[in-house]
């Protein structure tokens, strides 16, 4: 049998109980970073709960006809209610079409899950909606609202909900698991770095070469913002980059910098790049604008969504970077 994720299996353990128990919440709002495992971690528990041969807080075999029903998408106690496209909104004729399901009377099984994701792609009316099924549950229902952004979503929809933070682990808590599920034990703690402490993002670099090629293609831009003696070449190679994978980088870069000029000592992601660079970088600026930037790069991170000018939003980005 697979290892199971062990930042995961705590959680996921508590909830089942809970299920088993009768006691599992009708709303539960899983959050975290992609690449945390929150899809995972919904799954886990919908099909450790429904499944026909696991019991206590066991996982599910994963052989059963639920379990298989689950895996196609076929099971009819559960509902995944997403985007009709990638990236757009959750819009209200869905949640209403979802929501009904759960109103029709189940088989009497543990569970009838609705699944929402990403919940911080409801729209206005699609969370006005659905908070009114929060607010008056049907007998037996759950609903899994997974969100990297909670914060977007409406306080009264967070409020009916139970939260559960998938935070991420430390190296030693998912080594083996990463090398396990990747087979290679001697760059684990270098990828682990690169996914900025992600194990799903980490399993990607280990094992997909488009994911390695990005977290390459990444590295060299941020070096070379390290060493960039004029504002064109850093915007240049700012606007090359795709921002929501950059910017959390730069942050966790200048966060080195810091630590490397008031420590004299670097994390696991500033040791992927040259010590020396980094350092001038560092200096020539002092740990009060390092500060600042690394703050700033919340907001950036912020921004990177919006429909923002890419080469001003690159230029932005680069004079403040270039400033001493």
């Amino acid at each position: 049998m697979p290892i199971q994720p062990p930042w995961l299996e705590p959680i996921r353990k508590r909830l089942v109980r809970r299920g088993r128990d009768g006691r599992l919440p009708s709303g539960i709002l899983i959050t975290g970073s992609p690449g945390l495992g929150k899809t995972l971690l919904t799954t886990s528990v919908v099909q450790s709960l429904l499944c026909q041969r696991a019991s206590g807080n066991e996982p599910a075999c994963g052989e059963c006809n639920a379990c298989r029903s689950l895996e196609g998408g076929v099971h009819p106690e559960v509902r995944l209610l997403e985007p009709a496209e990638p990236g757009k909104d959750i819009l209200v004729d869905a949640v209403r079409d979802a929501t009904e399901f759960l109103t029709l009377s189940g088989s009497g099984g543990a569970l009838r899950a609705l699944i929402i994701r990403p919940a911080d792609a409801l729209n206005v009316n699609a969370a006005n909606a659905l908070l009114k099924t929060l607010e008056e549950p049907p007998a037996g229902a759950t609903l899994f609202l997974e969100a990297a952004r909670p914060a977007s979503l409406p306080a009264t929809i967070r409020s009916r909900c139970q939260q559960v933070d998938v935070v991420s682990p430390s190296i030693e808590q998912v080594h083996e698991w990463l090398a396990a599920e990747t087979d290679q034990h001697e760059r684990v703690a270098e990828a682990y770095a690169a996914s900025l402490n992600r194990p799903l993002l980490a399993r990607e670099i280990l094992t997909d070469s488009a994911a390695l090629e990005a977290w390459e293609t990444d590295r060299q831009i941020l070096t070379g913002l390290l060493n960039a003696a004029d504002l064109h070449s850093s915007a240049a190679a700012l606007q090359r980059s795709v921002p929501e994978r950059l910017l959390p980088r730069l942050q966790a870069l200048l966060l080195s910098a810091q630590r490397l000029l008031l420590a004299g000592q670097l994390d696991t992601f500033g040791e992927q790049f040259p010590r020396d660079r980094l350092l001038d970088f560092a200096r020539a600026r002092g740990a009060r604008r390092l500060a600042w930037l690394a703050q700033q790069s919340l907001e950036w991170q912020r921004q990177s969504g919006a429909n923002l000018n890419p080469a001003l939003r690159s230029e932005t980005i680069a004079l403040a970077l270039g400033r001493r």
